[in-house]
């Protein structure tokens, strides 16, 4: 079986022998649709909310609130349909901010800025990024949440104290910490601060990936309800859906809470699928979460769902940008245990760095799970595999093959395309 990586330019393809070869599987791809159809029809009947233009008064201080360069969202189109409708409803330009939720990404770049909501939106509006938030007069404490795991205290973005309306707009995707992005997870954890954010992760950094990722309903989506509470002008939200070539497929609008449930049922109908019987190798690609290695542990979580134990990941993924030295120095971390990461994560050597503990401990899963990860790449991060306990190869194929050496000639193998946005689950 051949399959070419045609997203790709720099991987052409890989041969898998049809003897081991399960099949190859992966995230829908929908029919050609009308964007701007989908658009119209999402604006005007949003749900268990009024229309936004009806929403916002010629008074309200508005904060719209969006996910960064690194997320696929195609935000700029319903951006400007967010702006109509506040035009509309009389808001002024200059009460008008608009705020990256880099939820510990990266800052994103002037070119991505644009690219999320425009060239001439960029001009019209204030625009600002929660990644550079690094002073303590850039947070608020908001209060503390009394939740299932204790007492929580709510730092985030002053920005959400001084808005009398939040307008969220990001996407819909499986994600290893809260099931799926979405909905209340702009604000929570993509505004909170570095605490809050691991508070968030640490109640299911600890559980099985297969118990959340692709799954509406967790502990951590629990804590994000209960959390929005604190925060009562996220009145409006916009869930986009994409199929896998990025395309929009659906677009959700209305109360937070009540758009996530729509919209994570989309997904789930969009990205996860089943997979007749556990893999010796998993053959999956990060793709569209390429921008470096912590990026693409998407796609590693998702093999985990088909692995057997002790088999092995092949993942393609350019890794387009390397880690910074403090990332490779915590990655260090990575060969301690999952119960000591979890313990150092709470108190101890990663206190400092909560929210990344609660990622070490998640990838900690993949390396107990897998008896080798190997990582196809060619890009600025083809080095940092190696700083997390990963292997690193220059070509998919001769990955492959080495990796059918040392599993045997009658190992079984499954092909994941777009990994990122992949929830595999054996039937």
């Amino acid at each position: 079986m051949h399959y070419y990586y045609t997203y790709y330019p720099n991987v052409r393809e890989v041969e898998i022998p049809d003897a081991n070869f399960i099949g190859a599987y992966g995230p829908l791809e929908t029919a050609h649709v009308d964007r701007e159809k989908i658009l119209s029809e999402a604006f005007e009947h949003p749900v268990n909310s009024p229309k936004l233009s009806e929403l916002a008064t010629p008074d309200d201080r508005v904060l719209i609130v969006l996910d960064d360069a690194l997320e696929p969202t195609p935000t700029v189109f319903p951006f400007y349909h967010v702006a109509q409708a506040l035009h509309e409803a009389g808001v002024k330009d200059s009460n008008v901010t608009v705020l990256i939720a880099n939820g510990g990404h990266r800052a994103s770049s002037n070119a991505e800025v644009e690219r999320k909501i425009g060239a001439e939106m960029r001009r019209k509006y204030n625009v600002f990024q929660s990644a550079l938030d690094t002073h303590e007069k850039d947070l608020h404490t908001f209060g503390t949440a009394h939740t299932a795991n204790g007492p929580v205290m709510i730092k985030a973005d002053a920005r959400l104290r001084d808005a009398s309306l939040v307008i969220g707009i990001g996407g819909t995707y499986p994600n290893r910490f809260k099931g799926f992005t979405g909905g209340g997870s702009l604000v929570f954890p993509g505004l909170a601060s570095e605490e809050l954010m691991s508070e968030i992760y640490l109640t299911t950094a600890g559980l099985p990936a297969s118990s959340t990722l692709g799954k509406a309903e967790n502990p951590a989506r629990t804590m994000v309800r209960e959390l929005l509470n604190f925060v009562p002008a996220f009145k409006f939200c916009i869930d986009l859906v994409i199929d896998r070539t990025l395309g929009m497929t659906a677009c959700v609008t209305g109360a937070p809470s009540s758009v996530y449930r729509v919209s994570a049922d989309v997904a789930a109908q969009m990205y996860n699928f089943s997979v007749p019987e556990r893999a010796d190798i998993v053959m999956i690609d990060s793709h569209p979460f390429d921008a470096n290695i912590v990026h693409a542990t998407h796609a590693l979580y998702a093999a985990l769902g088909i692995l057997k134990q002790g088999g092995e990941i092949v993942i393609v993924s350019p890794l387009l940008e390397s880690v910074s030295p403090l990332t490779a120095t915590l990655a260090n971390h990575l060969s301690e245990s999952r119960e000591s990461i979890l313990r150092m994560t709470k108190s101890g050597e990663l206190s400092r760095h909560p929210a990344f503990g609660a990622q070490l401990a998640a990838m900690r899963e993949v390396l107990d799970s897998s008896s080798r990860v190997t990582f196809v790449a060619n890009g600025p991060g083809m080095n940092d595999p190696a700083k997390f306990g990963f292997s690193q190869s220059n070509n998919a194929q001769d990955a492959l093959n080495a990796s059918l050496g040392r599993m045997g000639a009658s190992a079984r193998v499954a092909l994941i395309n777009h990994g990122g946005l992949a929830v595999p689950k054996v039937a």
